[in-house]
């Protein structure tokens, strides 16, 4: 069985299965609330919150996925 950084065949054929369900999907970027550099991208099928850690800055931020779908809503203006 040949193996990718240690995986098994398994392991790599569900990382696979998985990368095929997102293709065609749209997908936004959320940038970092502090300093503005990508945080993570986001598919039109998620929803919920997500904690992510800016690789720039090293900031934690927790991000509201629903509120990113539609596209017209910032987080500076959850905010006000």
């Amino acid at each position: 069985m040949k193996t990718v950084y240690g995986l098994s065949e398994d392991v790599l054929a569900r990382i696979r299965r998985h990368a095929e369900g997102t293709e065609g999907l749209a997908t936004k970027v959320m940038k970092c609330h502090y300093c503005e550099h990508k945080a993570i991208t986001v598919y039109e099928d998620s929803r919920g919150h997500v904690r992510a850690k800016c690789k720039k800055c090293g900031m934690e931020g927790i991000y509201n996925v629903v509120l990113r779908r539609g596209g017209a809503v910032s987080y500076r203006r959850c905010l006000s």
